[in-house]
């Protein structure tokens, strides 16, 4: 025997080959059912009575008119009296003086004037009567 790699042919010369077995394959793929499935769902319903205690709190809005006239550094700030809690607002105000000047004055002349007027106009007049039948 010689190298490893020398085909094998080279040493049967002459000698007849016989083929023993072939082995062929063949896949394919079928969808089959093995089992069916039936899944029934059922709801069961439990009532239960919840408690519990519930707050809230109300709230009274009340605008109260003051109009109080403040110093220039006084501005009162939020306070709590008792359960109430007292928001102030403030409005600035523009003091504005009045006088009277007398700016211009309007003079009106009246004169009187007569003429004779004269026109031919057509004056109309309707006239109702009403009658009663008897029956």
């Amino acid at each position: 025997m010689g190298n490893k790699n020398e085909p094998l042919d080279e040493y049967a010369e002459g000698v007849d080959k016989m083929q023993l077995a072939e082995e062929q394959v063949n896949i394919s793929k079928e969808r089959s059912v093995d089992a069916r499935y039936r899944i029934h769902r059922t709801t069961h319903v439990n009532e239960e009575l919840l408690e519990a205690e519930l707050s809230h709190d109300e709230v009274d809005i009340r605008h109260v008119a003051i109009n109080q006239v403040l110093g220039e550094n006084d501005s009162p700030q939020v306070r709590q009296d008792g359960d109430v809690l007292i928001i102030p607002v403030i409005e600035e105000q523009v003091e504005i003086v009045r006088r009277n000047v007398l700016k211009e004055e309007i003079h009106i002349h009246k004169r009187s004037k007569t003429e004779n007027f004269r026109q031919s106009i057509t004056l109309r007049n309707q006239e109702v009567t009403i009658e009663k039948e008897e029956t």
